[in-house]
């Protein structure tokens, strides 16, 4: 019986004490699906081990690896910095059983790297490990920070001052969440940022994860794009677009060919009201379920998709070093 699977994922360092959501649930989602806790690998680990959820595959080199969900940023280089293109490593070998996105699939098949047609973010499978369904909607709108917009890297944080379209006016200040993905590395933490999140009844995010979580809890949402352009309806393969490279590849992937956006500068205040009203309009729940990523998880499940609620003990958690 296997002890523990090695994945390479953004923990939390000395430096950096807190974990970002996003990242840390790539530990929770593999050790539920597998039944066993994970051990940390380093990005250039000449071992064999797992990378999954975040876009750190262009990170990753030596060894043996085996992608599930992975995103990449095509402009960065494993190697040579000053190399503004992603170049397959040397001494490293890619199994790869799913990505992200297609946009990711293009990138490693573009270095003659073996792709499959599966796409997902592994974040999808959390309603199975997190239920929610206890949760009350408490405000109108949720407001998902990127970690670069907060003004300390801690969950306590608040938004940068300069950044005025995270202003709130007092009328709408019980309307209106700004969430903070920053929390405590622990799973009871991981689970009330996520309650955070779904007793919102609609979240617009600069961040992925904030998507990616809304869009599987079925909580309309849309992008908060950092540019000035308003409710947009953005295609994510039209090149002339102005989308963020991680939510291009993860709406690639599932299938929704059209990212409902409010771009707004952030120097400038945001009408709410208007945000509001046009995720009402636009939002549907996307269509995807996630069956071709769960069946195609590198090692054996201890879970079946099939199973409404994937429960995962204690004491596998407690062995993971988050």
């Amino acid at each position: 019986k296997r002890l523990s699977i090695p994945l390479s994922w953004v923990a939390t360092t000395s430096e950096h004490p807190h974990a970002n959501l996003g990242d840390a649930l790539s530990a929770v989602v593999v050790a539920a699906i597998a039944g066993v806790p994970v051990r940390r690998a380093a990005f250039d680990d000449a071992s064999e081990r797992m990378v999954a959820v975040g876009t750190i595959g262009h990170a990753q080199k030596n060894g043996v690896l085996h992608f599930w969900g992975t995103g990449m940023d095509a402009t960065l280089n494993p190697v040579d910095r000053s190399i503004r293109q992603y170049i397959r490593p040397q001494n490293t070998d890619f199994v790869v059983h799913g990505v992200r996105g297609r946009k990711t699939q293009a990138v490693l098949r573009g270095q003659g790297i073996k792709v499959p047609d599966v796409f997902g973010d592994p974040v999808w499978f959390l309603p199975r490990i997190m239920p929610m369904h206890h949760v009350k909607k408490t405000h109108e709108l949720g407001v998902i920070l990127h970690i670069s917009e907060l003004a300390s890297m801690d969950p306590q944080s608040g938004v940068k001052e300069a950044l005025k379209r995270y202003n709130i006016p007092p009328s709408l200040a019980g309307s209106i969440r700004l969430i903070n993905t920053y929390t405590a590395p622990k799973v009871d933490a991981f689970a009330a940022k996520v309650e955070e999140i779904v007793s919102c009844k609609r979240i617009i995010s600069t961040s992925l994860h904030g998507m990616v979580i809304a869009e599987t809890y079925g909580v309309p949402c849309g992008w908060f794009g950092t540019y000035e352009g308003g409710r947009l309806l953005l295609d994510v393969d039209d090149p002339e677009n102005r989308i963020d490279h991680r939510i291009r590849d993860f709406y690639s992937g599932v299938g929704k060919p059209g990212v409902i956006a409010f771009c707004r500068d952030r120097s400038l205040e945001t009408p709410w009201e208007d945000v509001i009203t046009w995720i009402d309009e636009t939002w549907q729940p996307l269509r995807y379920d996630g069956r071709d990523l769960f069946e195609a998880f590198p090692v054996a499940q201890g879970v079946s998709f099939d199973d409404a609620l994937w429960p995962v003990s204690g004491d596998v958690y407690a062995r993971i070093p988050f």
